[in-house]
């Protein structure tokens, strides 16, 4: 496969009018100029590696909690259309007796490879979670960090939990331990945590902050919390949700200063009612209302996960802090996979998995591909 006539954003340069050529599941070569090969002529646009969201409840009438175990094969095939080529699936909290069904029907999944986007694992947020900084989380699921419980969730999931989100002050240190000895991302977040209460995981390699300022201590003069910890420390890499409606956009220009692009991933935290319309739904047992791209709890108003699409907060986040492409490539794709050790993929490099989205002048989705198969195009 051939895809020629293109502005191609590399680790090192934008090559302004390019070609690149895919072999198999490869790309084998990246070209200036122009070509007389046959190929897919995209006319100008974009080539950019796939985007990859680490953070993602799901969409299209479907989430982990919901529906019979086809429903992660239904969303691998609809999120492609965003942009995505890989994902990691996230929970909400749930009791132990659904969360061995729903991650036995994971495991399913798991087994055999989706022909839309590839999922690759889950994002356990919740039960281990502060009930002061719950979210749209049940607060009477909520349960201090349990190594048993999340060890024994692992094991029903076929070792597919990849990033666990929990309050680190409600632990001793132990609960850190235990993910980093088992290759799980151990993910800061939904606390109410001082800053400085930060430190004994980060001492122990706690790198990751789960969606920056939501669900989270914030920045105080007298009680500084997790999300000062976050800018403070300069190789955390935090997760953003830049929808314009989870940060204002005065912030979504402070984060972008402070931690720079590499050290930000953009996310969409999307819930089941991603691309469907306005109405009423589930987020887990709790009822939530869709208006446009919000999603808010009925009982509270809370904002419950989020209505975006992946390249909605690409493009948000480009135009707010005027995010170069390259460094844009790193936010939505290579630092990610950097993080969570897809060395792979994140990045259009000779060698490197063909996981590409092309994006119009108006940075629109017109084709992704992952692997070198078209699995989706406008």
């Amino acid at each position: 496969m051939i895809i020629k006539n293109a502005k191609i954003v590399t680790p090192k340069k934008i090559i302004m009018k390019g070609y690149i050529e895919i072999k198999n599941d490869v790309i084998i070569s990246i070209n200036e100029g122009n070509t007389n090969l046959s190929g897919i002529d995209i006319k100008g646009s974009w080539i950019m590696p796939g985007f990859i969201d680490g953070h993602v409840h799901g969409g299209y009438g479907v989430d982990f909690e919901n529906g019979d175990k086809n429903r992660f094969e239904i969303f691998s095939k609809n999120v492609s259309k965003e942009g995505v080529t890989r994902y990691f699936q996230a929970t909400v909290a749930n009791s132990d007796e659904d969360n061995i069904k729903y991650f036995k029907d994971f495991k399913d999944f798991m087994k055999n490879d989706s022909v839309g986007s590839k999922c690759e694992g889950v994002h356990l947020e919740g039960p281990f979670i502060s009930k002061d900084k719950k979210g749209a989380h049940d607060e009477l699921l909520l349960t201090q960090p349990d190594v048993k419980l999340a060890q024994k969730w692992n094991d029903i999931s076929g070792n597919n939990i990849k990033i666990i989100t929990y309050a680190s002050d409600l632990q001793d240190g132990s609960f850190t331990k235990y993910c980093i000895n088992n290759n799980i991302i151990p993910s800061a977040g939904h606390s109410n945590m001082l800053a400085s209460e930060f430190e004994k995981d980060y001492l122990l390699g706690m790198r990751h902050v789960c969606h920056l300022f939501n669900g989270m201590s914030g920045i105080d003069q007298r009680r500084p919390g997790l999300a000062a910890a976050a800018l403070n420390h300069s190789d955390v890499l935090v997760e953003v949700i830049s929808d314009g409606v989870h940060i204002n956009e005065e912030l979504l220009k402070l984060i972008y200063k402070i931690k720079g692009p590499d050290y930000i991933s953009i996310i969409t935290d999307s819930m089941n009612a991603k691309g469907l319309k306005d109405g009423k739904y589930k987020l887990g047992k709790l009822e939530v209302i869709k208006d446009g791209i919000i999603v808010r709890l009925t009982s509270n108003n809370a904002l419950a996960g989020a209505g975006a699409t992946y390249d909605h907060n690409v493009r948000y986040y480009k135009k707010v802090c005027n995010i170069n492409m390259r460094d844009l490539a790193k936010m939505t794709s290579g630092n990610i996979a950097k993080q969570m050790k897809l060395e792979n993929t994140g990045s259009i490099e000779i060698g490197k998995l063909a996981d590409i989205v092309v994006l119009d002048k108006n940075l629109k989705v017109s084709m992704t591909i992952r692997e070198g198969k078209i699995i989706y195009k406008s």
